[in-house]
């Protein structure tokens, strides 16, 4: 039989946790500190997230030390950890890096290509670009026929590398003024009809957003959840372009849960129809940390 040409798209839901944390760096000495308190939120993260194929931290919430509890964590629950951001030493400087963590695998490096100012200003030059090409792209098999593509991208490094359509971008992010982050989300989650998340430090009332395709519907229920202000308007208060693809932009420590529909990544301007199909995405409880 020949294949037809209208293939509808099929419901496929994928569980995320997204926390936002305050910055565990330290400037003296320079480093990732893990003290007790950071580890225990770690821990309420991690024990609040049983049950999402991927936790996304934000930058500079990971060291070496947490390496054996991500690892563990993911063998026992089949899932996959993007560990925020932390610092490999090279001589007396740093690569900055993601760590992704998969089950019974070795965890992948996403070095950071682009340095922000205020990196190079708290470190005094000693965070340096990594000079070269980055794994970013990772596949997650289904079944034998079927999978699912996502990618890494360390904060800037989001706005200036070029990047190709997966299913889910990850961003962990320490970013204070994120207007090109929201410009940026919102053309790659309309142009490539997939789910941008991001993950933020919440220091300074830094704010957490993820990006997809909504309709009013999702837009109100997501206002009524406090995910999301119920509008975004410039200032003659003419609606902004972003409007309808924020799913999320929070403040504080606090870990949200959802479900993405990756199998039907973008909402129509209506909800009816005949195939029971479901929405693109479905919040979760969200949990202060």
């Amino acid at each position: 039989m020949s294949k037809l040409v209208y293939q509808e798209p099929q419901d496929y839901f994928v569980q995320v946790s997204v926390c936002s944390l305050n910055s565990f760096l330290i400037l003296n000495p320079f480093a990732v500190n893990i003290s007790a308190a950071n580890r225990f939120k770690i821990d309420t993260v991690l024990n609040n997230s049983i049950g999402s194929k991927f936790i996304l931290f934000p930058e500079y919430t990971y060291s070496i030390d947490l390496q054996e509890l991500y690892q563990n964590y993911c063998n026992a629950n089949g899932c996959i950890i993007i560990g925020g951001s932390g610092l490999e030493a090279i001589g007396d400087n740093f690569y900055a890096y993601s760590p992704v963590f998969l089950p019974n695998q070795e965890p992948i490096k996403v070095y950071k290509k682009h340095i922000t100012n205020d990196e190079t200003v708290y470190s005094e030059g000693r965070i340096i670009a990594y000079p070269n090409e980055v794994q970013r792209e990772i596949s997650i098999s289904v079944d034998e026929d079927t999978s699912f593509t996502v990618s890494v991208f360390v904060c800037y490094d989001f706005l200036i590398e070029n990047k190709k359509r997966t299913d889910v971008i990850f961003v962990p992010q320490y970013e204070q003024s994120p207007q090109q982050f929201i410009n940026e989300g919102d053309r790659i989650s309309k142009g490539m009809k997939n789910f941008v998340l991001g993950a933020n430090n919440s220091n300074n009332n830094q704010r957490s957003l993820g990006f997809a395709i909504l309709n009013s519907q999702l837009i109100t229920a997501l206002t009524a959840r406090d995910w999301r202000p119920e509008n975004y308007l410039d200032g003659q208060g003419n609606q902004m372009d972003f409007h309808h693809t924020t799913f999320y932009d929070t403040q504080g420590e606090k870990l949200l849960k959802f479900r993405i529909n990756i199998g039907r990544p973008y909402s129509l301007p209506y909800t009816y129809n005949l195939a029971d199909n479901q929405p693109i995405l479905i919040p979760l409880p969200d949990i202060a940390i």
